[in-house]
């Protein structure tokens, strides 16, 4: 599936401007990132791409999003998912006094029965520490497991196009590279499009084709992933290379790229 976003501007309560401009595209079977700082718009534009702006007292003011060709910058989020787009969102929002396996069969709940329960296996095979927590509260789960549990649920709804907002948040190293892995298999795999939202800029570029900066709601930078890793400007912001600290790469390198 293609995500197609051209100058889309939004705002939160009539007048807070969280996204300025922003256009990028995910090409059908393609992995993109979109990195950013906190408070770039990263999540703003998640929430548009997955219709859920109006619940977080927002609203796009210009621009348009649109799947495989068809404008879907309005669309509810129920329309959006028919469509075949799934947005992780982050903290986890999981059933968290379901269990596991009730998450899953919630997850589900438009299959029939056989593909429900050849799904549900699917994703105890993959995912085997589910599997052996399938029937305790899922509250209960660790990060890494709930963030399992959360991709084995966004697998139950079919996606064409899967939409990760932060997927490495409060997660140890191990962990981290272990839904990046699982993330990148399920890509493959599936054939899925795959829009990952982080800012744990090392993590995200092992996995994704293209990359897009994202900074006070506008687009910076733009190019594969090789080309971010030898981007000196984009390591040093992100990754610290070669700079004692977050402020001074900022102050440092924002005459000559940074808007």
């Amino acid at each position: 599936m293609e995500l197609l976003v051209e100058n889309l501007k939004a705002v939160y309560r009539g007048v807070i401007l969280a996204l300025d401009g922003v256009s990028l595209r995910v090409g059908p079977g393609e992995a993109v990132a979109l990195l950013g700082p906190n408070g770039a718009g990263k999540s703003t534009l998640v929430r548009a791409v997955a219709g859920l702006l109006p619940k977080f007292e927002g609203r796009v003011l210009d621009g348009h999003i649109r799947l495989n060709g068809q404008e879907a910058t309005h669309l509810d989020p129920v329309r959006l998912s028919a469509l075949g787009l799934t947005a992780l969102l982050e903290g986890r929002p999981i059933f968290r006094h379901l269990t596991p396996l009730e998450n899953l069969v919630a997850a589900g709940h438009r299959l029939s029965p056989k593909a429900l329960k050849e799904g549900i296996e699917e994703v105890f095979a993959r995912f085997p520490r589910l599997f052996e927590r399938r029937n305790e509260q899922a509250g209960y789960l660790s990060g890494g497991e709930q963030q399992m549990l959360l991709l084995g649920m966004a697998l139950l709804t079919e996606p064409k196009l899967l939409v990760v907002d932060e997927p490495s948040l409060g997660l140890a190293p191990k962990l981290v590279a272990e839904v990046m892995a699982t993330l990148d298999a399920l890509r493959r795999e599936k054939g899925l499009s795959l829009l990952l939202v982080e800012q744990n800029a090392r993590a995200a570029l092992g996995v994704v084709d293209r990359v897009y900066v994202l900074e006070r709601g506008r687009v910076v930078f733009e190019g594969d992933a090789k080309a971010a890793m030898a981007d000196q400007d984009v390591m040093e912001f992100y990754l610290g290379k070669d700079v004692v600290g977050f402020r001074e790469a900022k102050r440092y390198r924002r005459r000559k790229r940074w808007v």
